[in-house]
């Protein structure tokens, strides 16, 4: 099995451009770590770039062979920030092979939207996380199947819907009274470059943390639009945590910016 980071780039006019009655068009999906091993209850990050930040409609789903037979299990949803997303299962994966599977819900049904090799994504304890006190929410059902496409066995469970997640359950996205140095001259790149070091991240990954922390201080909050004469509030600790694989946060820079260019 291939080693390394196995990602699922959607873009434009590719898978999604035969799927008229999709609402929420899908940039970017990637696992972006995850936290467990065989023989564990799974716990996986994921990095996904939709078009108006609505992930509503997508499910998340692990397809596993267990006894010669294909089993699938749904996942809880929790939104870490608006491109990252905590996915836990409540059975044990025991299939190196596993994967993950993406879906949208449309009126006529739920579509395929990617398929995702779990354990050629990187294993890492060192990310973001939901504050431990958060609650736990289950996520309601949407009234559409989801079919295995497995020849051996057909299997049906409901598409997973995100919750919206109080924001006295999230991380501080900022340190207090720590501003960024800049001038107007700066882009958000130079800025980036100047910090990435002190971050112990990588430029695309501090210029994704300066974003996050800072959505007011860029015109219509687009990545690509930083306003002048505007102060820049640190990055927390936490929000850095999340952007320490240089691979996927160029992807993921990438995929938002090409989003918002297109806006």
């Amino acid at each position: 099995m291939r080693k390394g980071l196995i990602e699922a780039i959607i873009l434009g006019f590719g898978l999604l451009s035969y799927i008229a009655t999709a609402m929420a068009q899908v940039n970017h999906v990637s696992i972006n770590s995850r936290q467990f091993e065989v023989n564990h209850l799974p716990q996986l990050k994921v990095n996904v770039v939709a078009q108006n930040d609505d992930v509503s409609r997508l499910g998340f789903y692990i397809r596993q062979l267990e006894n010669n037979k294909v089993e699938q299990q749904k996942l809880t949803v929790q939104a870490i920030n608006r491109f990252l997303l905590q996915l836990n299962g409540s059975e044990i994966i025991s299939d190196s092979n596993a994967q993950l599977i993406i879906t949208e819900a449309t009126s006529t049904g739920a579509v395929t939207l990617a398929v995702v090799a779990i354990f050629d994504a990187p294993y890492s304890l060192n990310g973001a996380k939901i504050a431990v006190n958060s609650e736990h929410r289950p996520i309601p059902d949407a009234n559409l199947p989801v079919m295995s496409t497995s020849k051996h066995q057909q299997v049906d469970h409901r598409v997973a819907q995100v919750p919206s997640v109080p924001s006295s359950t999230i991380v501080p996205t900022q340190q207090v009274n720590c501003l960024l140095e800049r001038d107007n001259s700066d882009t958000l790149w130079r800025i980036a470059n100047r910090y990435k070091q002190q971050w112990n991240t990588s430029v695309y990954g501090a210029m994704l943390a300066i974003f996050e922390a800072n959505l007011l201080a860029f015109s219509k909050q687009k990545i690509h639009l930083l306003l002048k004469d505007v102060p820049l509030n640190c990055p927390s600790t936490m929000i850095l945590a999340q952007y320490d694989n240089k691979a996927v946060d160029k992807k993921v820079f990438e995929a938002i910016e090409a989003k918002h260019a297109n806006q």
